[in-house]
């Protein structure tokens, strides 16, 4: 990426950082932390599963998760530790589907609303082949999830039985959301914060990006979130990032070098953490 934006490019922004800006990034990682544990929370919310009343071993497998890196992609972790908790297989899968759909789902909100005040602002960049998806998306799939979930749910078998149960306990935290205010606003914190960290890594490196804006490429770029893809999406999001910040509005040089920092502040700083916790993951799954 720094050879794509030019190197010269990328050396002279280096000589233009704001060092404050990065305490500010540091200082979001706590709440979005803490907002990943309480979206974590409806996961371990079924009969039999250890993790519902040991908070420590629920902190541990947040921790771990929440960085993604020590993850192979698809919840594997949490699908790992589910079992070793006391859920059967059907019942971790759709537990990881439901987190894995939340994850998704709260997403597409902040995006939706971005889209749309750019779009009744009149706002251009990014163009409309960014705004107008972001818009009719999230409808149209909704819709979509929400017909084949009340047609189907509890009438299929097989694998696609396990996202339409996952979609039917979306569905009721959604119907009722003062009943599951927590993992919803949970899962929102944590994005808001991502989204947030990530302007401000940007603004470190002298480019104060369009919020709006910053929030559409955070999304588009998220094709493989940090939880679902393995090793925290190391590799693709670092590449899909840089240029679909170019695209929304800004410089190369902060694009790049932005995206350093962001993934540096959560994915690497994070992972001390979540490595103190594999010894107490260890012993919950050799003593299930």
């Amino acid at each position: 990426m720094a050879y794509v934006a030019g190197f010269t490019i990328v050396d002279h922004t280096l000589d233009r950082v704001n060092w404050p800006w990065f305490v500010a990034c540091v200082a979001l990682i706590p709440p979005g932390f803490f907002g990943y544990y309480l979206a974590y929370r409806p996961v371990f919310k079924l009969e039999g599963c250890k993790l519902d009343e040991d908070r420590r071993s629920r902190l541990a497998v947040v921790a771990a998760g929440f960085g993604g890196f020590l993850d192979h992609g698809g919840g594997t972790l949490d699908r790992i530790v589910l079992r070793a908790a006391g859920a059967t297989e059907r019942e971790a899968n759709v537990r990881v589907t439901m987190l894995a759909g939340l994850e998704h789902g709260v997403l597409a909100v902040p995006c939706l609303v971005a889209a749309s005040v750019l779009l009744g602002a009149g706002i251009r960049t990014p163009n409309l082949t960014f705004t107008i998806p972001w818009v009719a998306g999230p409808l149209v799939g909704g819709a979509i999830g929400y017909w084949a979930i009340r047609r189907y749910g509890g009438k299929l078998r097989g694998a696609f039985s396990v996202s339409l149960e996952a979609g039917q306990m979306l569905l009721a935290m959604v119907a009722a959301p003062r009943s599951h205010l927590r993992p919803l606003a949970g899962m929102l914190l944590f994005w808001l914060s991502d989204m947030v960290v990530l302007w401000c890594a940007i603004a470190a490196f002298g480019f104060k990006m369009n919020v709006g804006a910053t929030v559409i490429a955070f999304g588009t770029a998220m094709i493989v979130t940090r939880r679902n893809g393995p090793l925290g999406g190391v590799g693709v999001l670092d590449l899909a990032l840089p240029p679909t910040l170019w695209v929304c509005g800004a410089h190369w040089g902060p694009a790049v070098l932005g995206t350093f920092a962001y993934r540096f502040f959560t994915l690497w700083l994070p992972l001390p953490f979540a490595l103190r916790t594999l010894p107490r993951l260890r012993r919950l799954i050799e003593t299930a």
